[in-house]
């Protein structure tokens, strides 16, 4: 991505980028809710790294990690294997057909890109590409998160000041109104930009939304 648009997702060493996405500020935001009961189940969509994965098998979640960049879930099965972790990988968009959990994360791809902004690399692209407002992969997920909350469950996701705020502010108004509540929990602010988590959860009763 071009260098007019600095973000927590901008690759830091652009000649050589690794083709997984690796942790920076926006992972680390979402660290502190990789901690779940122990038992519990974990989804995290998009793992990348796996950072948030680990962290919470570690802490003694059984962990089922969506990506759809084969890569990064073979190193993170690695990873798993090596420390005899609870962490199921599964290579699918967002979480078709994985059932209910008790927590769900996600670090959605949220940077503003045309076309003719596609990093060449698809892996890259993949984990960067937010669509022409940068809502394109969120809007999505929280359609679909709905199918993959377990009662009292709650997701903590990850957004951005660089995606439209206008849009925004509808996924959110979608979400209190169809599904349950939203609230911000964390944010961080950066050079030109400010990152935000949003808890979720749903409501008794409500349905696919």
């Amino acid at each position: 991505m071009g260098a007019e648009r600095p973000s927590a997702k901008t690759p830091s060493a652009p000649a050589r980028r690794p083709r997984v996405y690796l942790p920076r500020e926006d992972t680390f935001l979402l660290l502190p809710y990789a901690n779940p009961p122990s038992g519990s189940r974990l989804l995290e969509v998009g793992a990348g790294s796996g950072l948030l994965s680990m962290t919470a098998a570690r802490a003694g979640a059984r962990v089922v990690a969506t990506d759809r960049n084969p890569a990064a879930l073979r190193a993170l099965r690695a990873r798993a294997l090596a420390e005899s972790l609870d962490v199921e990988v599964v290579r699918t968009d967002l979480a078709r057909g994985l059932g209910r959990f008790d927590r769900v994360l996600a670090n959605p791809p949220y940077l503003p890109t045309r076309p003719e902004q596609r990093d060449p690399d698809p892996w890259v692209n993949l984990a960067l590409d937010g669509g022409p407002d940068g809502t394109a992969f969120l809007d999505r997920l929280m359609r679909a998160l709905p199918d993959h909350l377990a009662p009292g469950a709650e997701a903590f996701v990850l957004v951005s000041s660089l995606q439209a705020a206008g849009r925004l502010r509808a996924i959110a108004a979608r979400w209190r109104t169809g599904v349950g509540s939203l609230s911000s929990v964390a944010s961080r602010a950066l050079e030109g930009e400010r990152l935000e988590v949003w808890r979720l959860t749903r409501s008794a009763g409500s349905g696919p939304h």
